[in-house]
């Protein structure tokens, strides 16, 4: 998996995608729009949202790119101002000097790689809409068997769908939570004059599904953005207002719409981030709770049939009839 991860994530982001817009083409199906049909529907408005999106996030991640080098130079003279001042107080800078990965310009490049592997995503997204469309004929007929009483053969993909149904609750919950705070947190950024606000908000669309270190992740950069352009009060408005936004998202709406637990503890979530993030890269940390809850509700779903030979071959043990009764008596 770790060998294949950059084709294994689009295939997981398009599972994860297609399971959860698939109650728009059920409910088309229910009003007696045909499959093929219900699915072109759909794919059409998931292609013309993720085309504005795409088109304002690639606008936004450019024009942050050319901008870099002004804010290296103005890391750089934040730096320097700051080792002055612990240099006239007596520190011992040559180890802090030593330590080049935070420096402005290796600070810097890592920004750009990040924002450059979040453009190649965008980039993939013809492949991404290809997958997606197979997943969601597969879910559609699926869901027209059910329809007309047919049982589906057992398949991975049945087995999968069967087991993702906390999949698809987690994912509108903490999307639909996560949509809503990063329009706050855009309009937030707006008022303040922080540059790029639509790029943080998509960013803290993203990484809202990240538990625990997504917020912080989503915090840093327009925090730093916000400092170097107006200075710390700009910076402390911006971390401020990101921890009112997310306190009453992760607090009020979530706990409102999440009443049942997803019977998973914090010491699965936290192992399944490290597991899925060294398997399959950042991509990973997104899809870790997604992938666990599937996992989980599928090792249950087996663990639950029938264990021996004969039931999982279709056919059932019956027990010995007893022996016909015959006309002479013993």
């Amino acid at each position: 998996m770790k060998a294949i991860a950059p084709l294994l994530n689009m295939v997981l982001l398009a599972w994860l995608m297609a399971y959860s817009i698939t109650p728009l083409p059920n409910w088309l199906m229910r009003k007696r729009v045909p499959s093929a049909l219900a699915v072109l529907i759909t794919l059409l408005l998931v292609v013309i949202g993720g085309l504005t999106v795409a088109s304002l996030l690639g606008l936004s991640i450019a024009g942050l790119i050319q901008k870099l080098p002004t804010y290296q130079a103005d890391l750089t003279a934040l730096r320097d101002n700051v080792f002055g001042f612990l240099a006239s107080r007596g520190w011992d800078l040559s180890k802090i000097k030593s330590l080049d990965i935070f420096s402005p310009r290796s600070l810097i490049q890592y920004t750009s790689s990040v924002l450059g592997g979040l453009g190649q995503l965008v980039g993939n997204t013809l492949l991404l809409i290809f997958l997606i469309a197979i997943f969601l004929f597969e879910f559609a007929a699926t869901e027209k068997n059910a329809a007309n009483g047919q049982e589906s053969p057992v398949s991975v993909l049945s087995r999968m769908q069967t087991a993702s149904r906390d999949v698809k609750r987690y994912v509108a919950i903490v999307g639909g939570t996560g949509l809503i705070q990063a329009i706050a947190m855009v309009i937030l950024l707006q008022i303040l004059g922080v540059d790029f606000a639509v790029t943080w908000g998509v960013l803290f669309f993203l990484l809202n599904f990240i538990p625990a270190v997504g917020f912080l992740l989503a915090l840093i950069p327009p925090a730093i953005v916000g400092f170097l352009q107006s200075g710390w009060v700009t910076a402390l408005l911006v971390v401020v207002g990101y921890w009112a936004i997310n306190f009453v998202g992760d607090n009020i709406l979530k706990p409102k719409f999440l009443k049942k637990g997803l019977d998973v503890s914090i010491l699965v979530i936290l192992l399944s981030l490290l597991f899925w993030n060294w398997v399959l890269g950042a991509v990973g940390a997104i899809l870790a709770v997604p992938l666990t809850l599937a996992l989980k509700n599928l090792f249950d779903q087996i663990a639950s049939e029938p264990s021996c030979p004969a039931a999982i071959s279709g056919f059932t043990a019956q027990p010995a009839l007893p022996p016909e009764d015959s006309h002479e008596k013993p």
